[in-house]
Parts: structure tokens; sequence; C-alpha cells
């Protein structure tokens, strides 16, 4: 069976290499070849043209027109990644039986569509496959608008693999770790997992709508992985859970045996981790195996939204996970904690006191901009207003409350500033 696989661009306002691979498409991908299937791959997102820390960097784009939607927007729509002319010239001539598009952000869906378009011209007799977080999160506008042949949800693997006449072993897929070197010629970091799916069920968040209930993977082939990649001269290595540290012991003995390969490389956590399942030892471990700037999830330091949101966290919590975090070694701005922005009915005045009181406890702050999810408890009252999921975008959100956008760029900038003073600090120490 011959199988093209594509990472589509991105069309948005705005986008940057913040470590984004298309994490549970490689791992698809990997388990397709480990059943000998033949398996080309693009990522239209495989370029930067600036190199920043750890990897990170910024992506070559074209403008392109606004959908109507955003006409009254004064900014350019852009379509970041591979020129079509590169993307064109990597299309082969082989035939293939399927075509296998994977999707990211709900708004990002017209870039699916040019890029089907595409495809379809090249090859006219080869079945095309949508998966993905909107094919998922907004299967029926998916159905409506992407002229493909089948559109599969995260949590339908099963069917997924049945079409391909592929066995689909539960355990050995979600066990699977990405082949990078299959898929890429160069690297400037690799993404992994050592867990699928959360325990928890946040208002904000969609995650327990895209994962089959909660996975951990073996230590074993874990620290093979990072051990691999780093023989081949990868050194910063990005940590996609969503729950890593949910029982202490698992994060705890990993954490060890990574430790214990004495190896000169960098984590990365911009999924968060818990600060309720700190301690002492996981601190310490944190600092030793080289976690760089680690995030952790609070969104808000109000208790009545903290219950409301999901009970993750509360601020007693992020006090003594502070403590924990120094007393493991870390100074004050070598940690972040998150902070929503433009969530609904929230007070800017509010938003900017918690940041001072995270500011004064020695962490630096995160802004997450707030933008509607489908599927989760906070996208209820915006569901019949925000249909097309253009409107999600987070890029823009704000701009449908036109009295705050002041407000939000104040509250932007006295974080930059609050987080400059932290790392001036660290600096002159």
């Amino acid at each position: 069976m011959n199988i093209l696989a594509i990472n589509p661009w991105i069309y948005d306002f705005a986008a940057y290499d913040f470590w984004l691979k298309p994490y549970g498409f490689l791992v698809i991908l990997t388990y397709l070849k480990n059943k000998g299937v033949n398996v080309d791959y693009i990522d239209c997102l495989d370029e930067k043209i600036t190199k920043a820390d750890f990897g990170r960097g910024k992506y070559p784009s074209q403008i392109i027109d606004k959908p109507p939607i955003f006409k009254h927007i004064t900014r350019f729509f852009k379509r970041y990644g591979i020129s079509i002319d590169k993307l064109k010239s990597s299309l082969k001539k082989t035939k293939y039986d399927y075509i296998l598009i994977t999707s990211s952000m709900t708004y990002w869906y017209p870039a699916i569509s040019d890029l089907i378009t595409l495809l379809k011209a090249q090859y006219p007799n080869s079945k095309i496959v949508l998966g993905g977080t909107y094919a998922t999160l907004c299967y029926d506008h998916a159905k409506k608008n992407i002229d493909c042949d089948y559109i599969f949800k995260t949590t339908s693997l099963k069917d997924f693999f049945k079409l391909l006449d592929i066995d689909f072993d539960n355990l050995k897929f979600y066990s699977t770790l990405p082949s990078y070197d299959d898929f890429y010629n160069n690297l400037d970091y690799v993404v992994f997992r050592a867990s699928w799916g959360c325990p928890f069920n946040c208002s904000y968040c969609a995650i327990k709508k895209l994962s089959n209930g909660f996975f951990r993977i073996f230590h074993k082939p874990i620290v093979e992985f990072i051990k691999k990649h780093y023989q081949n001269g990868i050194t910063n290595y990005i940590l996609y859970d969503d729950a890593f540290l949910y029982k202490p012991a698992y994060a705890k003995q990993l954490l060890t045996e990574i430790r214990d390969l004495n190896l000169n490389i960098h984590f990365h956590t911009p999924n968060a981790l818990h600060l309720k399942f700190l301690n002492k030892d996981i601190s310490s471990l944190l600092k030793d195996t080289g976690f760089i700037n680690p995030h952790f999830g609070l969104e808000t330091l109000n208790a009545s939204l903290q219950k409301q949101w999901g009970n993750k966290v509360n601020n007693s919590d992020l006090k003594k996970g502070i403590n924990l975090l120094k007393k493991g070694g870390f100074k004050n701005g070598e940690f972040s904690v998150y902070l929503l922005l433009g969530y609904p009915n929230q007070n800017l005045d509010d938003l900017k006191k918690e940041a001072y009181n995270l500011h004064s406890l020695g962490a630096k702050i995160s802004l997450a901009e707030f933008s509607p999810v489908p599927k989760t408890k906070l996208f209820q009252q915006y569901k019949d207003k925000f249909s097309d999921p253009l409107m999600h975008n987070n890029s823009i959100f704000g701009s449908f409350q036109q009295k705050k956008i002041k407000d939000f760029w104040e509250i932007k900038n006295y974080v930059r500033a609050l987080n400059k003073i932290l790392s001036t600090r660290n600096i002159l120490r």
C-alpha cells in the first residue's frame, strides 16, 4: 500500500514555530510504517527563515486574500510554510492508494481546502482522508466544507485502520514513539509524550474530546528514544503531555532514569505541568534533568473560577509548588505560570493584580489568550455566534471585545515589564 501523508500549511494573521510538530499524526505514520506500509511524508511547516532559542523560529510566509469574514481586520492574512511551488516539486508521480491529511487549530481549515484542491488535480484517483483536531472538534463543519473522501475523529482510530485494512493494537499504538528519522531530514528538536490524554476536565480545554482516556507509556522506550536522538545531535525535547506529573511516582521514576543518563539536554513544557503534584524530589529532578523555564497551569487566581473550571489547582497549591521549585534549585524567573487572558466577563483589573501576585512569588507570567474551543463548557455561550471555526482564532478574538482592546495591550505590556525585571535580576546575579 502506498500512502502520501501531509501536514498542511497554516493560514492565519500570525504563526511561529513554537515547537509545532504534528505528534499524533507522526505516531500514526510510524505505526503504519511498522506494519509495512509505504509512507511518503510532506510537512508544509518544515521550513524556517529564522532560528531562535531552543529550535524555535519564524516560518516563511506569503500574503493571501483574507476570508470575507475578516475583511474588516486591518492586518495581513498569510500562508505560513513552504511555497506552493516547493510543495508541487515535492509531489512524486507515485500512485497513492490514500492521501492522509492531518488538522490542528480549527480556524486553519481553509489551508486544508486549498491543499485538497491541489492534491485532487495531481492525484485524481487517490482517496483523501482527513483527521486531527479540526476534524474531531468540528466534524459536522468538516463534512460540509472539506471535499475529501473520509473524515475520522481522533477517537475513531479503529475505524480508520479498518479502512486501511491494518490491524490495530491499542497498546502498541499508544506506546509508539515517532520515527522522526523516517520523516525529517533536519531536526532542531523532537516532540514526545510520556502519556496520552488527561484525567481532568477543565472548562476551557478539549483534550477529553480528543483522546481515548488516559494512557501512560513505559519508561524504557522513552529513555531509548532520548538516547537515540541525543546521539544524532538533538538537545531540545518537547514534552507534549497534558498530565505528566499526575501520580508523581511515574514522573519521578522516569526523570530519575533520564537524569542518570547524564546528558546535556533541555526539556520544554508548552502544555504545562501540574503544580498540585510537585514534591521535593520531582522539583529537584526537573532542575537536574534540564527543564528550561518549566510552565505550570493555573489560568486564574480567582478561587471560585478555579473550582468552576475543573479544580485542578488552587492558590494553596500554587504557593506550595513555587516553594518546592525554589527548594529544587529554580531561581525567581526560571519558571512560568499560565494566566488566561480574554475569557468571558473577565475583570482585567483583577488580572493585573493576579499578574503582580505571581511576579511577587518569583514566577514569570505566560498569558494564554482565550479563544472559544468547541466541545468545551466555555464554548457554549459562543456556539451560536461562532458557527464558522474561523471565529475561534485567538489572534482576532479580542476584536469582538472592542472596548477592551487597549486594555489587553496594556496587560500584555505590563506582564512583559514584570518578566523583564525577573530576567534582568537573574542576569545580574
